[in-house]
């Protein structure tokens, strides 16, 4: 019979549950060649996360574990911080159930696309999407625009997704039920972001 004469610390190091990890596929954009550089994944202790890795918002992460994967029929499957997955999803089937049309939805997305921008034109904070607290439907019919202080099809220059037109079944506009749905929720409307930008597509859980 063998025996094993361990120490009281090795045997409870030894009962120890692994620490907790994070993982996240991530990006940053480039203000001067105009597109995400930098592609790679991260996978730390989330003992080590940085302040700008955590929303105080939501109190959810940049990582794919603090996200919860929502399932709609008919709908693409997305996530959400698994403190709004449910509330997303009551909103998003209680505007369809009132008549708007959804082709595309976009929560969760890792990528550096907001705040100032470093020495090398790279943005340095994490968009609201990064930590599962954003969502972006029907990217198609309604675009993101700049030099759009207000709304002007001749002015308003389209940088991504499709024209936004307040006819169109598929667009948003206040009077659509997805929008008062997400108002409802807290929160707020791209399309009505102030400044030079029109982000018709999205809502946030911060309106940025």
């Amino acid at each position: 019979m063998a025996f094993c004469f361990c120490s009281l610390a090795q045997a409870l190091s030894q009962s120890k549950s692994p620490e907790p990890v994070c993982t996240y596929y991530t990006w940053e954009w480039n203000s001067a060649a105009k597109r995400a550089l930098n592609h790679r994944k991260v996978r730390k202790p989330r003992s080590a996360l940085t302040e700008d890795e955590q929303d105080k918002n939501s109190k959810c992460t940049v990582c794919q574990e603090d996200q919860v994967t929502v399932e709609i029929k008919g709908l693409p499957t997305f996530q959400i911080c698994k403190h709004y997955a449910e509330k997303v999803r009551a909103a998003v089937i209680a505007a369809r159930n009132e008549g708007f049309e959804i082709e595309s939805i976009i929560g969760y997305r890792v990528g550096k696309s907001k705040g100032p921008l470093d020495q090398k034109g790279f943005r340095t904070q994490f968009s609201n999407h990064s930590f599962g607290t954003a969502i972006d439907i029907n990217q198609n019919q309604n675009g993101l625009y700049t030099n759009c202080r207000k709304f002007n099809p001749v002015n308003c220059r389209l940088i991504r997704g499709g024209p936004w037109r307040s006819d169109n079944a598929h667009s948003i506009t206040p009077a659509s039920p997805i929008y008062k749905q997400f108002s409802q929720l807290g929160w707020s409307w791209g399309g009505q972001l102030a400044g030079k930008q029109k982000d018709f597509m999205h809502f946030s859980l911060t309106g940025d």
